[in-house]
Order: C-alpha cells, then sequence, then structure tokens
C-alpha cells in the first residue's frame, strides 16, 4: 500500500466560475483564467500510456495543461518528478507554476501561458490585488 500524498488540512475555496479548489494559489490561478477568458477544466483525471495522471487544469482550446506545485516535501517532491516524467512521455504541452511565482502571478502565468499559446489583451503592466485579483488603479 502506497500512502498518497494529503496537504495537511483540507480546504476549499469558490472561484469566480464556481469551481472549488484547494488553496488560495488555485484560487488566484483559476480567477485569473477567468478574467483571462481562457475556458480551463479544474482538476480531472487522464490517462498516459495506460496510467493515471490528475492534472489541476486543462485548457482545451490549446490541449495544455496547468500544474501549480505549491506544497513542500520529499512526498510531494517525488510525486512532483513522476507526474513531469508522464507529462513528457505522453509529450503533452505542460505550464508549471511554483509557489513563488504567486508574489507576481498575474505576469508570471501571463509569461508561461504565453510560451504556449497566444492570449489576447494580455494585461502584465497592470497590476492586481494579490488577494481578490481586482485591478488597482495608479496608486498601487
Amino acid at each position: 500500500y502506497k500512502k498518497k500524498y494529503q496537504p495537511q488540512r483540507a480546504t476549499s475555496f469558490k472561484c469566480l466560475d464556481g469551481h472549488i479548489v484547494r488553496s488560495k494559489g488555485e484560487l488566484i490561478i483559476d480567477n485569473h483564467l477567468y478574467r483571462l477568458g481562457l475556458e480551463h477544466e479544474y482538476e480531472n483525471t487522464i490517462r498516459i500510456r495506460g496510467k493515471p495522471l490528475k492534472y489541476d487544469w486543462y485548457l482545451p482550446d490549446y490541449k495544455a495543461y496547468i500544474e501549480y506545485w505549491g506544497y513542500y516535501g520529499k512526498n510531494y517532491m517525488k510525486r512532483k518528478a513522476e507526474k513531469l516524467q508522464m507529462y513528457r512521455k505522453g509529450n503533452l504541452k505542460l505550464i508549471s507554476i511554483e509557489d513563488i511565482m504567486l508574489k507576481d502571478i498575474y505576469s508570471n502565468l501571463e509569461k508561461e501561458l504565453s510560451k504556449i499559446i497566444k492570449i489576447k489583451n494580455l494585461n502584465s503592466e497592470k497590476k492586481h490585488c494579490p488577494n481578490c485579483g481586482m485591478e488597482l488603479d495608479k496608486r498601487f
């Protein structure tokens, strides 16, 4: 029996599009995908060479996946390496978001997205509230 990694406490956050996510980082990312007008699916499972892979987000219009690596620890890092290898084996487009990138997630997410897809109306130069994602005015 192999024990799966579980966050220490179960939490849930409701996104603007109705998705229920498990962390504040996921909330911020999901809300920004929604604001950018990108259709996205949250947490589903696909099979790669017969093995199940649970992804964080899938962008069906671009056939691209997004993983948010928001935890640390030996078991989590091992699972991260396994998932990255599965994405490579499946030759799937992957956008990796590290926890440190949340500091400026709006420009960081758009920068990562632009490596794989073309997004209209990128607004990286605009600043957003790190908690709710609302656009901030010139005072900030």
